[in-house]
């Protein structure tokens, strides 16, 4: 454990004390259900501490699930890992002091939700590999308030469904998933990534109403068009795909209003 009490807007490192510099709060909806990926940084100016020592980061590289819709329904609640992974597969987080390591077992407790802004504990232990000192299994602390983000994203993981409700009136459906993903292989096998040229199909069910729309590309992944039904009383608009299938992954993501 970490020797000492730590305030808001401190972070403390097995007993180094710094002052946080520098937060954000990344959040999108997955099915119904908010993914968080908070991040915290910061320095001390102390001359007892090695420089290498002196700034530390601790992030959530692919977020968590809540389980949960509403911001205002997570002050309280608390995400705990007992090791590097939890029971989903989700990583406890990473710090960067010399490195970027993972974080060995951790607990993010929300404390507060209030006025747009998010106040979050997170403790736990990581590994930092300086010294006999700061090994592995060192000790963490911090307390920062961080902002909501005004807007988010709608992410359907392609690799678990081929649909994702938003809301209990509506659904997005990928129509084409498997021509898709032909495109994609055939393209991360060549690495010829401007030869991607294919179509993707969706529709978005509105209180049982099917709208229709489709994103062409042309020349690559970042390099497309979007065409949606004007009839539909939602505006639709895709933002990016994330995908690497040998790994498993694959995210679509929609603005949708």
């Amino acid at each position: 454990m970490c020797h000492k009490n730590v305030s808001e807007g401190e972070f403390l490192l097995k007993d180094i004390l710094y002052k946080v510099t520098g937060t954000s709060l990344s959040a999108e909806y997955q099915d119904m259900e908010l993914v968080l990926y908070p991040e915290v940084s910061a320095k001390t100016e102390s001359d007892d501490v090695e420089y290498e020592m002196s700034y530390v980061r601790l992030y959530h590289n692919n977020g968590f699930h809540t389980h949960t819709k509403r911001f205002e329904d997570l002050k309280g609640k608390k995400f705990v890992w007992k090791e590097e992974f939890n029971e989903e597969e989700e990583e406890a987080g990473t710090l960067y002091v010399q490195e970027h390591e993972f974080v060995r077992k951790g607990t993010i407790e929300i404390v507060n939700v209030e006025n747009g802004q998010m106040t979050i504990k997170w403790s736990g232990k990581a590994c930092v590999g300086w010294s006999r000192k700061y090994g592995d299994n060192v000790p963490y602390e911090t307390i920062f308030t961080t902002k909501i983000p005004d807007s988010m994203a709608y992410v359907l993981d392609a690799i678990q469904s081929s649909k994702m409700r938003i809301d209990d009136k509506t659904e997005l459906e990928i129509l084409n998933l498997d021509e898709f993903n032909a495109e994609v292989m055939r393209v991360s096998e060549t690495q010829i990534w401007d030869s991607f040229h294919t179509i993707l199909k969706f529709r978005l069910l509105y209180e049982h109403q099917e709208y229709l729309g489709e994103v062409v590309f042309t020349n690559g992944k970042i390099n497309f068009e979007q065409k949606f039904d004007p009839a539909c009383p939602r505006k639709v608009v895709f933002r990016n795909v994330d995908y690497n299938l040998r790994a498993h992954y694959e995210m679509f993501s929609f603005d949708i209003i």
